[in-house]
């Protein structure tokens, strides 16, 4: 008959096999591997375990992956230089942003009334004790989730097959997002925009300003484009989706056709509003600068890629023609 294990070695033996069970015991390339499979909600539990883990839980390469995978389609380059000058301006080196009597911080461009909002932030203390522990993407990430962090970007209408720049808030109830725009004044707010009605703007240009083309020359008839088109008694500019077209003298024989050498480029608008005005126009192709023809002013002129030629196409088989904004 065996005999029973000391009280003391029975503890030491316990306490080993309890040992066994921790993450921290893996190889290094292990325990990566498990956080790597863990969602947000999971690390920040897991962060709570013990120091170590809290670091490691909470490192910029994991929540990089996280932001990528959840917020890439609409978080562009404007957005990380924005939420880069809120981080610094948390950690006291910038006076660039001003912070309000509600906590926000924002980044302001511009005159009165011509104001352009670059983003503005919600500061919390969990927000604050974030960044100073160096964890700026797990504190993007819960500032993004949270809805506290308003980003630039873009925003669709589909019955006039255009796109206006806006500043989005994510709502995690409803899992869309909120838009405030100079367009319509930065204190209403849109709200239940879908994610497939927002995207990265294409162009790092304000709508306030004139976005200048680099491919007006090679504009043919057949080519899909994106313009900037404002009334003439406005000043913010709003993205429209448009064709190239042939001249009213052209025959559109591919064969005799000489549009693309003609100093005139024909615009026609993608849209089904017999009511509005200007469906058709003709610029001058040899002005890369602002043109007014009767209520409106056209800006500049990028040629878009298939893949969004094919989002245009998409959001125009949807759109209710027949509908009011």
């Amino acid at each position: 008959m065996a005999r029973p294990l000391p009280k003391n070695s029975a503890l030491k033996l316990e306490k080993q096999e309890q040992r066994k069970l921790s993450l921290l015991d893996l190889p290094e390339s292990s325990l990566e591997c498990i956080l790597e499979w863990l969602s947000p909600v999971d690390l920040c539990n897991v962060a709570e375990v013990c120091t170590s883990l809290r670091h490691r839980c909470r490192s910029d390469a994991l929540w990089e992956k996280h932001i990528k995978w959840r917020w890439d389609i609409v978080l562009g380059d404007a957005a990380y230089r924005e939420w880069d000058c809120h981080v610094t301006r948390i950690m006291g080196e910038s006076p660039m942003l001003q912070q309000n009597e509600n906590g926000l911080f924002g980044s302001i461009t511009g005159v009165w009334p011509l104001l352009c909002l670059g983003s503005y932030l919600e500061i919390s203390e969990q927000l604050i004790s974030l960044v100073h522990s160096n964890c700026s993407k797990m504190a993007l990430y819960v500032s993004l989730q949270r809805g506290r962090f308003w980003f630039p970007a873009q925003v669709y209408k589909c019955a006039r097959l255009f796109c206006y720049d806006a500043l989005l808030s994510y709502d995690c109830i409803t899992n869309t997002f909120r838009a405030r725009s100079p367009i319509v004044g930065w204190q209403l707010i849109k709200e239940n925009i879908q994610w497939d009605r927002c995207r990265i703007s294409p162009v790092d240009t304000s709508p306030l300003a004139f976005y200048m083309s680099n491919c007006l020359n090679d504009l043919k008839p057949g080519d899909h484009i994106e313009i900037q088109k404002r009334r003439r008694n406005e000043k913010f500019y709003v993205w429209h989706y448009a064709v190239i077209g042939h001249l009213e003298s052209c025959d559109e024989d591919e064969h005799h056709c000489c549009c693309q050498s003609s100093g005139t480029l024909m615009v026609e608008f993608i849209q089904d509003w017999p009511q509005v005005q200007c469906r058709k126009i003709a610029l001058n192709r040899n002005l890369n600068e602002e043109q007014c023809i009767s209520w409106f002013v056209y800006g500049g002129i990028r040629k878009i890629s298939n893949k969004e030629i094919e989002k245009w196409n998409s959001l125009y088989t949807q759109a209710p023609h027949r509908q009011g904004f």
